[in-house]
């Protein structure tokens, strides 16, 4: 009888921890399944790192290659306002030799203009003294001595100066082509 008890205890065990190890099993099985979860989402999350890495290597990459490039462009546009600055200097400096012979032109055309008939010249056609003009840019402007006559009138003509090769030219006011 106590044997029988004893073994009745030891079959309630037996039974118990065949059922609490199934439940364990179970359990262990479901954590397994949980680990290969885990397991596939870090080797994922390993993938994804390893692209984003590469990424920002391209990024550095190709942040450097435009740096560059912006630089180089930079560069060339500090040569190009050098050059645009050098060029307004010059045309400045031009426009003013131009202004200044158009104000001497301007007062030797006054000055012609307040010439009075008994300066020496004969209007009729005969010149008593050759009279030089007083300024050379009037060479072809009309003699008072032929004031009367319609004499054809010499064709100016200037040189457009092209020095720089650039899209700016310089007019030469002292020079002239013979045509």
């Amino acid at each position: 009888m106590i044997s029988a008890l004893v073994d009745g205890v030891l079959l309630l065990a037996l039974v118990i921890t065949t059922w609490k190890m199934v439940a364990m099993y179970r359990e262990l099985k479901r954590l397994g399944s949980y680990h290969m979860d885990y397991q596939r989402i870090f080797d994922q999350t390993a993938l994804a790192l390893d692209g984003i890495e590469v990424s920002i290597q391209e990024l550095n990459v190709r942040g450097a290659q435009v740096l560059n490039a912006l630089g180089s462009r930079m560069d060339d546009a500090r040569e190009l306002v050098a050059e645009i600055d050098g060029l307004t200097r010059e045309a400045k400096r031009q426009q003013s030799v131009l202004r200044a012979e158009l104000k001497e032109l301007s007062k030797a055309t006054a000055m012609m203009a307040k010439r009075k008939p008994d300066d020496g010249a004969d209007y009729s056609g005969n010149a008593k003294a050759e009279k030089h003009l007083p300024h050379p840019l009037l060479a072809s402007a009309p003699r008072p001595e032929t004031a009367g006559v319609a004499a054809p009138r010499a064709t100016r003509i200037h040189r457009i100066d092209d020095t720089f090769g650039s899209p700016f030219r310089s007019v030469s006011m002292s020079q002239k082509d013979d045509l």
